[in-house]
């Protein structure tokens, strides 16, 4: 089994294949899109920042979105690691020995390398969820 470092940075390097495959293949059309929109604009006899800011909404939208529910993952996994900071603190002796310091740290590193673990599966069901919200609410 990989080591606690290893895990956490296989769960950073999964999380941030997600949002780019997110960005490319939904938010980069987008904002594609919503800049030709805001060159259509300049020739259009309508109000030019009421035009541009209505083909950006969209992007922005879509944008609010992703950030919401990535902000809501990397909430979840802070409380994980902080159950595991807790775990470890109350099991802490007023006056710990080297040895159990080294134990606790290492068992707080397992842990938190669990936490990486349990939510790097998570992963393609955010995605998954992002893309259909995405799509479903037409952003």
């Amino acid at each position: 089994m990989a080591g606690p470092e290893q895990r956490a940075e296989s769960m950073r390097r999964a999380l941030e294949a997600a949002v780019n495959r997110i960005e490319k293949s939904t938010l980069r059309p987008m904002q594609k899109e919503a800049f030709l929109c805001q060159a259509r604009c300049c020739d259009s006899a309508e109000d030019l920042n009421l035009c541009c800011n209505r083909c950006q909404g969209q992007v922005t939208a879509a944008e609010q979105l992703v950030n919401q529910q990535m902000a809501q993952f990397q909430e979840r996994l802070q409380r994980c690691a902080r159950r595991c900071q807790d775990t470890v603190q109350e099991k802490l002796d007023p006056s710990p020995s080297q040895q159990q310091i080294g134990a606790l740290q290492m068992e707080l590193a397992n842990c938190m390398a669990d936490c990486a673990g349990t939510y790097e599966k998570q992963i393609p069901k955010l995605e998954r969820d992002l893309m259909q919200s995405l799509q479903r609410t037409n952003i």
